[in-house]
């Protein structure tokens, strides 16, 4: 897993859930959908985000980064809004499943 930290993934009708999102475990099919079209139209790549440290819409956090794409279009978050962090388990599954690389501070398709 990139940054070296380990969770356990389950997969479920739902989606996949991961035990390092505390109350909210579970991430549903749409979240990989979603980062896979935004990949697809921003040319095979896009920039993490960052929900520790930005609000939705800030420059470490835009509506194009996967972390801000997740939280608005899947998670109903309005730009200002804080995200709650969910890039780690998102990165990891997609490269396991063969479908990205991570690059430091980016997402890329294979």
């Amino acid at each position: 897993m990139p940054g070296g930290r380990l969770f356990k993934a389950t997969m479920t009708e739902e989606g996949i859930m991961v035990d390092n999102l505390g109350s909210r475990p579970l991430l549903p099919w749409i979240v990989f959908e979603e980062v896979v079209k935004l990949l697809a139209r921003n040319g095979g790549r896009a920039a993490n985000g960052n929900a520790i440290s930005s609000k939705l819409g800030d420059a470490g956090l835009s509506l194009e980064s996967v972390e801000g794409h997740v939280a608005h279009w899947v998670y109903g978050k309005r730009v200002g809004d804080s995200v709650f962090r969910r890039i780690l388990p998102i990165t990891a599954i997609l490269v396991w499943a063969g479908l990205c690389y991570a690059i430091p501070h980016e997402l890329m398709l294979r």
